[in-house]
């Protein structure tokens, strides 16, 4: 836990970025941030390993506040990372549609002054909380989710917006679902990389995003790794 704290402060824990696409235009609609940390010694440690250390040893607001911190950083300045050719104009038109998705622990949600913090390293870069997604897995929003309802909809009215993290993995009730203020739900990788092969892996996506459809979400699929389930998935909207 030392070490991990060491390289929280140190900011050696570096973030990547993964893109998001819209399905239906093939533009870039975003990216999600991740986490990485090279150790001198141990070399690459996971973010399956690093992550519940930091929820264990009370690590993970400063972790989340750093990572957050780099990420904006890049962000703010994200028109300098793409060279100048045909279509720079209209991407640089576009920016200000890109969003930026991070994942927040269970751990985070009864801490309102990290996301104080958040806001304010926000307005200071002059990044609109619209253009910030909250992640959120399925099981950490119902864990508890009458005090997840009062941080999360205080977050939704500053404007951030929220998402349902590895939806389908959970045992959540679509009561509790729809209670809850989310404007996007994520269908987990699990079931998207083996809809090529097989149909009940279809047949959960279709479902999932026919309520995320009904009920006024923006629906995600991660896990994306072939034209054929690209196309499946344009097909159900």
């Amino acid at each position: 836990a030392h070490e991990l704290a060491d390289a929280i402060s140190l900011e050696h824990i570096n973030v990547v970025y993964q893109p998001k696409i819209n399905c239906r235009t093939g533009m870039l609609a975003g990216f999600e941030v991740l986490a990485r940390w090279n150790h001198p010694s141990r070399g690459a440690i996971a973010p399956d390993d690093f992550i519940p250390l930091a929820e264990k040893s009370g690590l993970i607001n400063a972790l989340t506040e750093s990572v957050m911190l780099q990420a904006l950083r890049w962000f703010a300045g994200l028109e300098d990372y793409f060279e100048p050719n045909d279509g720079f104009d209209y991407l640089k038109r576009r920016l200000s549609e890109i969003t930026l998705s991070i994942n927040i622990s269970a751990s985070s949600l009864t801490h309102l002054d990290l996301f104080e913090r958040i806001e304010n390293h926000c307005r200071s870069m002059h990044i609109q909380p619209e253009r910030i997604i909250f992640e959120l897995t399925e099981t950490c929003a119902m864990e508890d989710p009458v005090s997840s309802l009062d941080i999360l909809t205080r977050l939704r009215m500053k404007g951030f917006h929220l998402s349902i993290d590895d939806f389908g993995t959970g045992y959540s009730s679509m009561l509790q679902l729809a209670r809850l203020p989310f404007s996007e739900i994520k269908i987990d990788k699990s079931f998207v990389m083996t809809a090529s092969e097989s149909k009940e892996s279809c047949t959960v996506i279709k479902t999932i995003n026919d309520l995320g459809h009904g009920l006024g979400l923006y629906t995600s699929a991660e896990g994306i790794e072939s034209l054929e389930t690209l196309e499946y998935l344009r097909s159900i909207g």
